[in-house]
């Protein structure tokens, strides 16, 4: 496994700060935001994806482990839209993976209801995934995900290679996650709920293709092995599963960028001893 750093640990300042930031702890992959508001680090509808690949070559790290793209599919055409053309566009970057989530079932919506317009939204996004060669990989990360069955029947919906999952180690554990649109970004779900994390990477560990690797005191992120997430037995059992792939360390960016720098440098130390590595 290798280890990457997602850039919204500074999602309050430039991208360019973000990745200086960033390579300066030692990092070779990186994750980047794509997020509106939350964390507007690029732009695929307007950012050039050949002048991105440069710029991520001259910080030198090895390459972006992912782009996230987080939407409210199940209530948002545009956020579909948004998700296709973050698609292509990290083709053209040479971008593995976009990661996003179902995001929030309304209240007046059945679960059936929510299920049906997935399947068609995701059809038609594997379908475009395909045919750039890029994954996309969803997260826990909405009303049907941070439940310990939801994920394994949104990945049921579509059978697509290009179909797999983006792990986050903290998100059904808390119970909630910031959903993004372009009216902002807010909590959607209250901590109403909390559930095993090692429950539901079980279940899905053979279709991970990215990990956000987070550790969390109640909502708030903190550096790994600090909090409440059983970062060893997340990372045991995706070496079971076979998963070569990126743990890449995640935040809300909530702090300072010193408290962030100390909090990227201590987890990657942390990450590096629980691989068994001296890189």
């Amino acid at each position: 496994m290798e280890i990457g750093c997602n850039t919204v640990a500074f999602r309050k300042y430039s991208l360019d700060f973000a990745l200086a930031r960033i390579a300066a702890a030692g990092y070779q992959y990186v994750e980047v935001e794509a997020n509106l508001k939350w964390c507007p680090h690029v732009d695929p509808w307007q950012d050039d994806p050949l002048q991105f690949k440069t710029k991520i070559q001259e910080y030198g790290f090895i390459g972006v482990s992912a782009i996230g793209s987080h939407r409210e599919l199940i209530t948002s055409q545009e956020g579909v839209r948004d998700i296709a053309q973050a698609l292509e566009w990290c083709h053209a970057a040479g971008v593995p993976v976009v990661l996003t989530g179902e995001g929030r079932m309304p209240d007046d919506m059945t679960k059936p209801e929510a299920l049906g317009i997935l399947k068609d939204r995701l059809a038609h996004l594997a379908e475009v995934a395909g045919l750039n060669q890029v994954v996309l990989a969803l997260e826990d990360h909405g009303s049907l995900t941070l439940t310990p069955d939801g994920l394994p029947e949104i990945l049921a919906l579509v059978q697509s290679e290009w179909l797999g999952v983006n792990f986050d180690t903290a998100n059904i554990h808390r119970g909630d996650y910031v959903g993004t649109d372009r009216g902002g970004y807010e909590w959607k779900l209250g901590a109403k709920t909390s559930y095993s994390e090692t429950e539901l990477l079980r279940k899905v560990v053979n279709r991970v293709r990215h990990t956000h690797i987070k550790d969390v005191i109640g909502r708030d992120a903190v550096s790994l092995g600090e909090g409440e997430i059983d970062i060893l037995g997340c990372i045991q059992i995706l070496r079971a599963g076979g998963y070569r792939g990126v743990l890449s360390y995640e935040t809300e960016g909530m702090q300072s960028p010193e408290e962030s720098q100390q909090m990227i440098v201590a987890s990657r130390k942390y990450l590096l001893a629980a691989l068994g590595s001296h890189a």
